[in-house]
């Protein structure tokens, strides 16, 4: 079982200054004798701390960068500095002060799920929730933050009447992680239908809508069974072609969440691992993404961020599998509260792949088509036009603008069969802010085009496949569309 070293790798690091470079004798550290001390021998040492006996004794001289004789955590600390890789905090929130922090957490209302365009989707957050999450339900004092699930009636215009309220936070566009470990400290009140949760999803779901752009669960709780959590990931295809993979972990007897426990996940390009106080209960490596033609480590090789929330229902504790229990609350309310939130950069830590092109999503009415992304285009395939020109369309959704900035949209596309093709920029009432028409042919040829937001939006970037020009009376035909990009213009660039 893997244990951390946290104490000793600390008090290591506050034996270094500066750059944290290492005096060692030529070879130190090179236990795979590649002629580098580098993040393979890291591991090497690591590997052979917890599982002991595998070191020649050359090797063990050789990691011995203390030297004092004997392989410790210290010696792992050096040799991670060697690489200049030793777990940093790089962000965190202790929830000092009197109120939550707005730079660094937003509050995410309502019950319905929207789209990044804020269409609506769904009710119940997809998961048959009950709560109507409010910016009034969450408060920070003495260094904790408190979300406090309520039973009382909201009424809101738009979304109706609720018999529940609760909060829901989350540092989207304000911080995002890809790798390393990300830590808190938490404890949460029982009751049948409370499903307190630490999770994270991903900055932008550039390999599709849920689950195909992944979604990474820290912690779940059941309120009813607060004797255990769970850690969860959700991948492969859109709802409902997804699947997950997850594991419980059962706290020792007399104990629960409601006491506080540490709740981490350290991510790798190629695993992912969950601990309860330093305790590893669950490791998983096989997820894959249902577009083959991405990186093997995709979807979880992106910038994800953090969400903390009380739901009160729904799926996972609901009675019924739906609703709240009001008899959990005739005490009063009910509290999540977290001590702290931190993410390290560990040696685990790696940047977000490239993608060649952005997948596109699906969308037809009244028409027979069919879309593969394929990593470096989008091929769809369209049997019949309908009657209209958005009859068949190519979606990239919610893509975020800046205020006062000029992008340059730009695509690579063909076809099998001569064509038009319109492409339009629209916002969530469906008003076009650009559009152009594409004359296609069976030959790659680039397109692009400036637009100039003047406040801050998300846009939906459409092309349009359905009844443009006479598309309606081709045979079956295939269009590809490739190398999208949305990139801000630099300064001094037409």
């Amino acid at each position: 079982m893997k244990q951390r070293f946290t104490a000793a790798l600390t008090a290591s690091l506050l034996l270094l200054t500066g750059t944290g470079n290492v005096s060692a004798a030529v070879g130190a550290g090179d236990l795979n004798l590649d002629g580098n001390a580098d993040l393979a021998d890291a591991k090497m040492l690591m590997q052979e701390l917890l599982g002991g006996g595998a070191f020649t004794q050359t090797q063990a001289e050789t990691a011995d960068l203390s030297g004092d004789g004997k392989l410790n955590a210290v010696d792992l600390s050096l040799l991670l500095q060697m690489c200049g890789t030793a777990d940093r905090l790089v962000w965190s929130d202790e929830f000092e002060g009197d109120q939550l922090d707005a730079s660094k957490w937003s509050y995410e209302l309502g019950n319905w799920k929207l789209d990044a365009s804020g269409n609506y989707i769904t009710g119940g957050w997809g998961n048959n929730e009950q709560e109507f999450y409010t910016d009034s339900n969450a408060a920070v004092h003495d260094g904790i933050l408190t979300i406090a699930a309520r039973h009382e009636t909201y009424t809101d215009e738009r979304q109706g009447t609720y018999e529940y309220t609760s909060a829901r936070l989350s540092t989207q566009y304000k911080f995002s992680t890809c790798g390393g470990r990300i830590e808190v400290r938490a404890r949460c009140d029982a009751g049948k239908s409370l499903w307190p949760a630490i999770w994270m999803l991903p900055e932008d779901s550039l390999y599709g809508g849920w689950a195909a752009s992944g979604e990474i669960d820290i912690m779940e709780g059941w309120g009813s069974t607060p004797e255990k959590i769970c850690g969860t990931i959700h991948f492969g295809d859109v709802w409902p072609n997804n699947t997950y993979l997850t594991n419980d972990y059962v706290f020792p007897a007399g104990d629960s969440t409601e006491n506080w426990h540490t709740y981490a996940v350290e991510w790798s390009a190629e695993e992912m691992r969950w601990y309860v106080d330093d305790t590893l209960y669950s490791t998983q490596t096989g997820w894959y993404s249902a577009n083959e033609a991405l990186p093997a480590s995709a979807p979880f090789d992106q910038n994800f961020y953090v969400i903390l929330n009380l739901a009160v229902g729904g799926h996972f504790d609901g009675v019924d599998g739906i609703y709240g229990d009001p008899a959990t609350f005739a005490d009063g309310e009910k509290h999540f509260d977290i001590d702290y939130v931190r993410v390290y950069q560990t040696a685990d830590s790696f940047a977000p792949s490239e993608v060649a092109s952005l997948p596109l999503e699906l969308y037809a009415e009244g028409a027979d088509a069919d879309l593969m992304n394929r990593g470096d285009c989008t091929i769809v395939t369209v049997r019949k036009t309908g009657t209209l020109p958005y009859g068949v369309m190519g979606l990239l959704r919610g893509q975020k603008f800046d205020a006062d900035t000029r992008y340059q949209v730009s695509f690579t596309a063909s076809s099998s069969v001569p064509r038009e093709m319109l492409v339009t920029l629209e916002n969530s009432a469906y008003d076009r802010l650009h559009e152009q028409t594409c004359q296609l042919t069976e030959n790659f040829q680039e397109y692009s085009f400036t637009f100039d937001a003047d406040t801050a939006q998300r846009l939906d970037l459409k092309f349009q496949l359905g009844a443009v020009g006479d598309a309606a009376s081709l045979p079956e035909h295939h269009v590809k569309i490739g190398f999208i990009r949305i990139e801000p213009v630099q300064e001094g660039e037409s």
